[in-house]
């Protein structure tokens, strides 16, 4: 009898902590994990491939934008710094094809940040790859995250992550 009031009383205690500390756990993944389902539910990959596939894309993003406009994108999507922990570990080919181009991409900007961002999608694709996930799927998950980047932090969100993506 005492056992079982025992065993009783500690099971009460662990379901009060789990439920104490279950939000403070899971509310800065929870929009992530909402994210995850939407590309598990509407391109059909495992929750594994939606996870990593977003994850490089934020990780794409991370890069491509000014740390206060990626900061607006986190603040307003909360758990992509999990995503982006989720990204498979692909080499970074940042000695692609605008270190390639030498000195000729130091005057020319936009060209540089052309170049800069075909190495990106390239590790991006190869992160998918890891993923077993064809290249071409990157093009289905732009448009998913970004609907869903509208949806939880507006247009201005929506348009840095296009931007970051183009």
């Amino acid at each position: 009898m005492k056992t079982k009031i025992f065993t009783s009383i500690i099971a009460a205690f662990a379901m009060v902590g789990f439920l104490w500390a279950g939000p403070a756990f899971s509310a800065d993944t929870s929009n992530a994990m909402g994210l995850v389902k939407l590309l598990t539910d509407q391109l059909g990959v495992t929750e594994k491939q939606a996870t990593g596939g977003a994850g490089s894309l934020f990780q794409m993003a991370k890069k491509s934008l000014s740390p206060n406009d990626f900061g607006n994108v986190s603040e307003a999507i909360p758990g992509v710094s999990q995503l982006i922990s989720a990204a498979p570990d692909v080499s970074d080919k940042s000695s692609g094809l605008s270190e390639k181009m030498g000195g000729v991409t130091e005057g020319l900007g936009s060209l540089k940040k052309t170049a800069d961002n075909v190495n990106q999608l390239n590790m991006v694709k190869d992160q998918f790859a890891k993923l077993g996930l064809d290249g071409g799927m990157v093009s289905k998950f732009i448009p998913i995250i970004l609907e869903y980047a509208n949806t939880q932090g507006g247009e201005t969100v929506m348009n840095l992550l296009k931007g970051a993506w183009q």
